[in-house]
């Protein structure tokens, strides 16, 4: 089976990938500057400026930070560059068009798990917690969902 020419968007890649990353850390986002608020009514009203400088040079960086070590990771560049996908028994091999790249294949005792997004199919990989591998929706269809949902089953 192949999944014909695909590319994601750099932006679609990077807003999943906030995405995830905020479904899981939204506490501890908000809890120091909804601490601060609370000092700042209670003891002193310059702890506004601190939960102010909390949310808009700490949390900032944490997502630069977040951008920088999995936005330029190979699987974000697997993701983003135009490809074609084989998908075999053992593992899936992406071939790119341009031809700098080389051919790679994920096996897929690799895969952690399949999410289903309305735009895009994430490959979920084992290393780095957010690794994953975006394939439009778009040239996805139910049997090929199916599909990759037995052979990462079978491994599993």
């Amino acid at each position: 089976m192949t999944i014909d020419k695909c590319s994601i968007p750099a932006g679609r890649y990077m807003r999943h990938l906030f995405s995830m990353f905020l479904t899981d850390n939204w506490l501890w986002m908000i809890l120091p500057v909804a601490i601060c608020a609370i000092l700042a009514i209670w003891l002193d009203v310059r702890f506004i400026i601190v939960a102010l400088m909390v949310l808009f040079i700490a949390m900032p960086m944490i997502l630069s930070l977040l951008y920088f070590y999995y936005g330029f990771s190979p699987e974000a560049r697997w993701s983003i560059m135009e490809k074609t996908i084989a998908i075999e028994r053992e593992s899936a091999t992406l071939t790119f068009t341009d031809e700098r790249m080389k051919q790679h294949a994920i096996r897929w005792d690799d895969v952690r798990e399949i999410i289903i997004k309305d735009d895009a199919l994430l490959l979920m990989l084992k290393g780095k917690r957010y690794t994953c591998l975006m394939i439009p929706s778009s040239v996805v269809n139910p049997d090929v969902t199916q599909a990759l949902r037995q052979l990462v089953a079978q491994v599993h």
